[in-house]
């Protein structure tokens, strides 16, 4: 969809007037609240890539079972396709800023019971962390996500301008990728040391990967607490919830071009995305490496979308938009097809880095324009929608990622994945011109238009 910028006369938002103005590939920070966050996401972040990276190695440790690791995946997120409606509500009623901040303390709550059952033993000398107990944490988390995803997409538009709205998506994901290179890289380093120092079972290299996370979520959560902000003012009308809920299906259904973006996004998270889980597969049996190559393989990614949210954050416009989504989407299948057959570090590195830049620029360009398009009174119940369709639908694609990769061959199972994101990209294709037509009789599209 050829979208153009935002117009300074759409809907009142609380954002306190623009300052002068940053490099324009990094413009959103300059607005205060909008740097505050991005400073305490960077250390908050790299803790949890260091425990998302020791979690998978820890799983796949103990059970050797792809399904398993799919399981727990699936419990992670499950909760977000669950909760996720009742969740944009609430971020739509109440003050978005605190509901993060809750949210934040209750991970840093879950990430210091996961550190202390790792490191603790029983009467045995065996760890107190079990299979059943890391599903169990999996799924708190999973809540708590639920509940943070659609407050802190909605709350974007408070720390910053639709005009920079854009550029703070695209910084965003240059923060979560940055974290994703050291994250890894520094877990698959520390765990694998830690495992050539201790007899075989030792979970300490684990254990200390998750003690960091849960002091990362210091920094954030200050951060988070030093924030000024106008005061809240809710976007929902005094209808009952279940009302609100199905008006912001209604607005959904009106509007084919957001509808669309959604339905693209709930195909790719099944298809595509479950290859995240399966680099531990990977890492483990195909390349026949340690803690430390799945690290490496994992910030290789993390480079790739780096250079792809780079690409993305010195976009001032958005016209084009969905032709680069079309593209970047055949790019990524392309990529984790050549991963899937490779056997050694180095070429499978590569073709992880080219799926990492062409995803990302794909999962930028459709928050984007969901962003961009969305009526305010609509925006957190719209993004928790969005947060439905891409983590809320991930873990049936990882179950069934999982169980093929058992079955059958991890290989095949992602060539199949491949073949099934290029279809989905071809289908959006085919529908652009119509999702455009739809876009431009929106008064958020006549908005946008009066700048250019």
């Amino acid at each position: 969809m050829d979208i153009p910028q935002p117009d300074a006369e759409s809907e009142p938002e609380p954002v306190a007037p623009k300052p002068r103005r940053s490099p324009s590939a990094f413009r959103a920070l300059s607005h205060r609240n909008y740097s505050l966050f991005i400073s305490g996401q960077i250390f908050s972040l790299v803790g949890t890539w260091m425990q998302s990276t020791a979690l998978s190695w820890l799983v796949y440790k103990m059970t050797s079972d792809p399904f398993k690791l799919g399981l727990v995946s699936f419990a992670s997120q499950i909760p977000v396709l669950l909760l996720g409606v009742y969740a944009g509500l609430f971020a739509d009623r109440y003050n978005r800023h605190k509901i993060i901040i809750t949210t934040q303390v209750f991970l840093m709550l879950q990430s210091m019971a996961l550190s202390i059952l790792t490191l603790s033993h029983g009467p045995n000398g065996e760890a107190l962390i079990t299979y059943w107990t890391i599903v169990g944490l999996g799924a708190f988390s999973g809540v708590l996500q639920a509940f943070d995803l659609p407050a802190r997409q909605a709350f974007l538009v408070q720390m910053v301008p639709k005009d920079d709205l854009g550029n703070a998506i695209a910084l965003n994901s240059l923060t979560f990728n940055a974290a994703r290179i050291a994250g890894p890289a520094l877990a698959g380093e520390l765990v694998a040391i830690i495992q050539q120092r201790y007899p075989a079972g030792t979970n300490l290299g684990e254990g200390i990967c998750f003690v960091i996370n849960t002091l990362s979520f210091l920094f954030v959560i200050v951060q988070l607490v030093r924030m000024k902000l106008p005061p809240h003012e809710s976007h929902v009308s005094e209808k009952r919830s279940f009302q609100q809920m199905q008006d912001g299906f209604r607005y959904v259904g009106r509007s084919p071009h957001i509808l669309a973006l959604l339905l693209f996004v709930g195909a790719v998270a099944v298809v595509g995305l479950p290859y995240l889980t399966m680099i531990t597969v990977f890492a483990k049996d195909i390349v026949h490496g340690d803690a430390r190559t799945l690290g490496r393989m994992t910030m290789s990614v993390g480079v790739g979308a780096i250079i792809g949210g780079t690409i993305m954050a010195r976009r001032k416009r958005v016209a084009g938009t969905g032709n680069l989504i079309v593209f970047a989407t055949i790019g990524f299948s392309v990529s984790i097809t050549l991963f899937s057959w490779m056997r050694d570090v180095i070429t499978s590195c590569f073709f992880l880095g080219c799926s990492g830049l062409c995803m990302v620029c794909a999962m930028i360009g459709a928050q984007t324009l969901t962003q961009m398009l969305v009526k305010e009174s609509y925006r957190a119940r719209v993004m928790s929608l969005y947060a439905m369709m891409n983590m809320g639908l991930m873990p049936f694609g990882n179950l069934f990622t999982g169980a093929v990769a058992k079955a059958w061959d991890p290989r095949w199972a992602m060539t199949i994945n491949a073949a099934l994101c290029v279809v989905t990209a071809l289908i959006l294709g085919k529908c652009l011109p119509m999702l455009r037509d739809s876009a431009r009789r929106t008064p958020e599209y006549e908005h946008m238009t009066a700048e250019q």
